[in-house]
């Protein structure tokens, strides 16, 4: 090999490097074709052609930037052609010289899940001996260059349907993907994936002995591996070629054997081996470790191996930089950064929505439990090595991880409320008090009425007077709930979103059963009487009234409801009822009463003859907003009631206005085994009137 080649060689995979650099992740696969014994079948000389088969559905390994080697199927359909039918030809992938291109692929087409083409050779010299080795049958590996545009990730041990097909992972499904080239190479990704023959599938097994044996001795002498192929052998001869006639020194000589053997794994390297060293050239690159690069190259790390050395390096620098530390120090703006994107990205993977997303919560949001972990302990500058056990338990020890999934089992306790089937939200008001101790509502009564001042009269001072005030207080309500390290590295996401939001549903409930509590439980009111009494109240249907809801029934409870006078007996307050609530028993006769426009009620009597002939339903239509409860059913199926306005009914109130449950730690810190998180709601309820109020028990 000539000295020109090798600078060649090198100035192709600075290029190739910097094109990763710029985002260009190309993937890579070999591509079969059609040959005979003495060459291939499907040769054209006329049209300097070879039939090649381009792409298969079938599982090929590949290199993903984020999970490193991973299987990978190629969906034929979702293969985005390019417009003119044709893929450039390449030498072995170089694609940043003119000279480079040797043809290109055409009429490409779809053919029982496979992508198949024609190799056509340009009658440039740089074609010439790629073809002539095409023809000859030593030229048997073609490799696709594509870019992936879409891709489904089906995690290990999980499957996925897609377009009617059933996946199991670990594997990865290219959906949409972009082929951008088609090149001749030495030898491709897939070793058994050589050339076909009509069915047949036939294999080139051609050994590398050309070379002269005395000079292959020498050259294995030298320190090149005995299996190495012919075009291996003389890449390591050009390296001793061109070497500087200048003697080493003794220390250094170690050192030029390993960048001899470095330089010849370079040469040689081709599909996945070149992607791996590119990768490894840009990491240590990048962390400023360009002397580690050589190790891993030789040694034959994997990108993983790598990245895990590097990172240890880098905290073994901090340490020394900065002692007493445990490693990379991160600052605040990054940590809370990170941590607004942990938690975004997990409340997305859960199926929430969130407005706004932090920067990094899509790219988080495919994180598993585990994975989320690891990183918590990597953005805090703690250890992340480790078994998954154990390094779940340092997790679960920090502050951030525990946090972050505090965070998710809030926004699910938040959904969990607002999904709640609860009517008592409907007709009840709300209000807040600051701690636990008994609180009265002492209700004024309205001033006195105006009156007329005579001619150098005396304007009278007025007065209000207080009813007997109605007392309440606000108690505690509380589930709890365990989140394990046994959940984390199950992934198990459904503990930390359905636990809650049941969790908080309970509380949701628990609310509604205080409130209609009240209705149901008809207790003492301040002033020493029931909250229903039709002799001291004037608010509880009469004997002769007690059935279901009609023009009679509802007419009597508007009446007594407006006909209430206020606290000093002076003026009617002509309430105005809003809602009417009764048990799910009623709500079919209800419905139609209330949805009916004329009744049939033949006893009322109206005092015009044409009205009368109507019959005009007055409380029809949306009169009345009608709340049909089930805890009602469980008191008495043919009672109802009539709520007057929010504010003159039931009032509930929160601790702080806190409406909604909260979440709070109940064991003191955490520990590698998990933590424990208790809902807590803090609220009471108290009929604030009786005036507001009206109960009819039914016949």
């Amino acid at each position: 090999m000539s000295k020109r080649s090798i600078k060649k060689r090198r100035q192709y995979d600075e290029m190739n490097q910097r094109a990763d650099e710029s985002g260009l992740q190309f993937n890579y696969r070999s591509a079969p074709v059609s040959f005979r014994a003495d060459g291939p079948s499907t040769i054209d000389d006329k049209t300097r052609s070879v039939e090649i088969i381009l792409g298969t559905e079938e599982p090929a390994v590949v290199y993903d930037y984020d999970r490193g080697r991973v299987r990978e199927v190629l969906l034929m359909s979702g293969a985005q052609m390019p417009a003119n039918n044709q893929l450039v030809l390449l030498n072995a992938h170089s694609r940043y010289d003119v000279s480079d291109i040797i043809g290109s692929a055409r009429n490409l087409k779809m053919e029982n899940g496979k992508m198949i083409g024609r190799a056509y050779y340009s009658e440039a010299p740089e074609a010439e001996s790629p073809w002539i080795k095409t023809k000859e049958g030593h030229l048997t590996d073609y490799s696709l260059g594509y870019l992936v545009d879409e891709v489904v990730w089906v995690e290990e041990g999980k499957t996925a349907i897609i377009e009617g097909r059933t996946f199991a992972g670990p594997l990865q499904v290219a959906t949409k993907w972009t082929p951008r080239e088609v090149s001749a190479v030495p030898i491709g990704a897939d070793q058994n994936a050589k050339a076909r023959a009509g069915n047949q599938n036939k294999t080139i097994n051609k050994e590398d002995k050309d070379m002269n044996p005395k000079v292959r001795a020498m050259l294995e002498s030298k320190g090149l591996p005995a299996d190495a192929t012919e075009e291996q052998a003389l890449a390591f001869l050009a390296k001793l070629e061109v070497k500087t006639e200048t003697t080493p020194l003794q220390g250094d000589v170690e050192k030029e054997k390993e960048k001899d053997k470095e330089a010849s794994i370079r040469a040689a390297a081709t599909g996945e081996v070149l992607t791996r060293i590119r990768e490894i050239d840009a990491l240590c690159s990048k962390y400023d470790c360009a002397d580690m690069a050589r190790s891993f190259i030789i040694e034959n790390k994997t990108l993983e191996e790598a990245q895990r050395a590097v990172m240890d390096k880098i905290h073994e620098r901090s340490k020394n930089q900065n002692p007493g530390t445990s490693g990379v120090e991160i600052t605040a703006e990054a940590k809370d950064k990170f941590r607004a994107a942990a938690e975004h990205g997990l409340v997305l993977r859960a199926g929430m929505k969130v407005e706004n997303p932090a920067p990094g919560a899509d790219e988080l949001r495919g994180y598993t439990l585990v994975e989320m972990a690891r990183e918590c302990l990597r953005a805090s500058g703690r250890d992340y090595r480790g078994s998954v056990k154990e390094m779940v338990g340092r997790a679960l020890t920090s502050s951030d991880f525990p946090n972050i999934l505090a965070n998710l089992a809030t926004k699910s306790m938040q959904a969990g409320w607002d999904s709640a089937s609860e009517t008592w939200p409907i007709w009840t008001g709300e209000g807040s008090v600051s701690d636990f101790k008994t609180y009265y509502d002492n209700a004024l009564s309205e001033f006195d009425d105006l009156e007329e001042i005579p001619d150098s009269g005396e304007i009278k001072f007025g007065s209000f007077s207080e009813k007997a005030p109605e007392t309440y207080k606000i108690a505690s309500y509380g589930k709890k709930f365990k989140v394990t390290r046994v959940m984390i590295i199950n992934d198990d996401l459904n503990a930390l979103t359905s636990l809650p939001a049941r969790r908080t549903e309970a509380a949701n409930r628990k609310i509604g059963d205080i409130v209609y509590a009240i209705l149901t439980g008809n207790g003492t009111m301040g002033d020493g009487y029931s909250l229903f009494d039709s002799t001291n109240h004037a608010n509880d249907a009469a004997s002769g009234y007690r059935a279901a809801p009609g023009i009679a029934t509802i007419a009597e409870a508007v009446k007594a409801m407006k006909s209430h006078k206020d606290i000093k007996g002076l003026r009617r307050l002509n309430i105005q009822p809003k809602f009417f609530i009764s048990p799910v028993a009623l709500e079919g006769v209800s419905e139609v009463f209330f949805k009916s426009e004329k009744f049939a009620d033949e006893e009322t009597v109206a005092t015009d003859s044409s009205l009368a002939a109507t019959r005009v339903n007055p409380y029809s239509g949306s009169v009345f907003t009608r709340v049909y409860e089930p805890r009602l059913d469980d008191d008495d199926t043919d009672g109802w009631y009539i709520a007057g306005p929010k504010g003159k009914t039931v009032k509930v109130v929160f601790l702080n206005g806190q409406k909604g449950p909260i979440l709070e730690m109940i064991q003191p810190g955490f520990s590698v085994e998990g933590f424990e998180y208790a809902v807590v709601i803090d609220a009471g309820a108290y009929a604030q009137d009786y005036r507001g109020l009206y109960r009819n028990i039914g016949g």
